[in-house]
């Protein structure tokens, strides 16, 4: 995907970083599993097969979206409580990607859990994920850049709008 596709800015979000060891990586996407084979059931069942009724494609795609919104009250009632004590950082955000301030020293290819709430109304709380693509230190501080992984459209989608109204704004 070019990074570029998506507009950029800078903002000021509420944001937690946790670095990630890659042993353990496949239990933060296990999610992204289940929904990509409910993409793959009802693709093969949108391509016509005859042994399907002819409304089972559109039944699934009701399905799938009840199911997302259920997941997704599941998921944000399960991680409110960690996004109230993020703080206030200034980052560099699109759709594809986020540069930001690190606390301890990252390296390029190092996976990152990134907590985000981005201020709107009401308040979007993210948690995506991310592999450091480059990384600078300046008297002893640490920035990162690091391009989104494993991150659903709609996620992307609500990154990309609330980085439209900034540049709208400015």
């Amino acid at each position: 995907m070019d990074r570029r596709t998506y507009p950029r800015a800078d903002a000021y979000v509420a944001l937690g970083v946790r670095l990630l060891s890659r042993q353990s990586q496949p239990a933060y996407f296990s999610k992204i599993a289940g929904e990509a084979a409910a993409a793959d059931i009802a693709m093969r069942d949108s391509e016509g097969d005859e042994q399907y009724p002819e409304f089972l494609p559109e039944f699934m795609d009701e399905l799938r979206e009840k199911a997302a919104a259920v997941v997704k009250v599941l998921d944000s009632a399960e991680d409110v409580d960690g996004f109230q004590e993020l703080e206030y950082r200034q980052v560099n955000l699109s759709g594809s990607g986020i540069r930001f301030l690190c606390d301890d020293k990252c390296n390029v290819k190092d996976l990152v859990e990134l907590r985000m709430l981005l201020p709107i109304d009401p308040p979007v709380p993210i948690r995506i994920y991310a592999e450091v693509v480059r990384v600078l230190e300046s008297d002893g501080e640490y920035g990162a850049a690091a391009e989104f992984i494993a991150a659903s459209d709609e996620i992307r989608h609500d990154i990309a709008e609330f980085v439209s109204a900034l540049i709208d704004v400015s």
